[in-house]
């Protein structure tokens, strides 16, 4: 039995996500699921070292996003990364379509590049 060692709850998402190391993009992903704190890749062929920082790039609600992430595991599936700083506006923006967020709210998450 393993123990959970998340701070907060995974939500289950389907997005592209482009990982980018070393200012370029280095290779396409798709995000399984979603927590202020991280989230977990699919990818195939691919072994990111932990402990790799990367920086991930995604569009979400019509923003562009830029987050800096380092990877704490991976398997033959995927890679597991940590936000370097936690992400609770992309949680939101994710796990809430515009539909349902207050229209304040909905007007702060129109950034056009979110560098976070």
């Amino acid at each position: 039995m393993s123990v959970e060692r998340r701070y907060s709850a995974r939500y289950p998402v389907d997005l592209p996500v482009d990982i980018r190391y070393r200012k370029r993009r280095f290779y396409s992903a798709r995000a399984c699921n979603l927590s202020t704190d991280g989230m977990y890749l699919q990818v195939q062929a691919l072994t990111l070292p932990t402990g790799t920082l990367v920086e991930l790039e995604l569009v979400c609600e019509g923003s562009g996003w830029l987050v800096p992430a380092v990877v704490v595991h991976h398997d033959a599936s995927g890679v597991g990364v940590m936000f370097r700083d936690p992400q609770p506006e992309l949680f939101q923006a994710l796990t809430h379509p515009r539909a349902q967020v207050p229209p304040r709210q909905r007007d702060a998450l129109r950034d056009p590049l979110r560098t976070l």
